[in-house]
């Protein structure tokens, strides 16, 4: 089980890494929630417990953001039900302060996605990719550590590129 949960996280690792070369948003978030769910089974048989609940939430996250076409999806409280519901989840799931880590990073993440601020984002992802990378670290999840710092690296050059510009979407 060891095994099969690494390749899952290295797995998630290639489609990160896929989801940053999609230029369509919805694209984007399609191959972010297959990342999202091959980190998941990688949390389940690697035993972290946080990190695998809340990214079941960041899959329906996901879904709601790829849905925000249908009028249900599209009200502003989503974003701070979600992460109501990812600092519940997070606190359900407690495996002691490293758990701290994952749902402060996701809950914070979740908040950045839906501002129109691309370049906020990319800074939080900074900030909130180093706290999961440590819990990945912690748990020995090795693809989930190459996975964050492929959305760090990633982060850092967008940021470095789009300095200049006041750019929203």
């Amino acid at each position: 089980m060891i095994l099969a949960g690494q390749i899952m996280g290295w797995v998630a690792a290639l489609m990160t890494f896929l989801s940053y070369q999609c230029k369509d948003h919805k694209k984007l978030l399609i191959v972010q929630t297959l990342s999202s769910l091959s980190i998941c089974i990688s949390y389940l048989l690697l035993s972290a417990w946080s990190g695998m609940l809340l990214n079941v939430i960041c899959i329906v996250r996901n879904f709601i953001i790829y849905r925000k076409d249908i009028k249900i999806f599209s009200y502003s409280f989503w974003p701070y039900a979600l992460a109501a519901v990812m600092g519940t989840g997070g606190l359900l799931s407690w495996q002691g302060p490293m758990s701290l880590l994952v749902i402060v990073a996701l809950v914070a993440n979740t908040v950045f996605l839906y501002f129109p601020n691309v370049q906020n984002l990319r800074k939080s992802i900074l900030i909130t990719s180093t706290m999961v990378l440590i819990y990945n670290a912690y748990y020995n999840v090795w693809g989930g550590v190459v996975n964050e710092m492929i959305a760090i690296a990633s982060s850092a050059v967008a940021i470095y590129r789009y300095r200049n510009t006041n750019q929203r979407q």
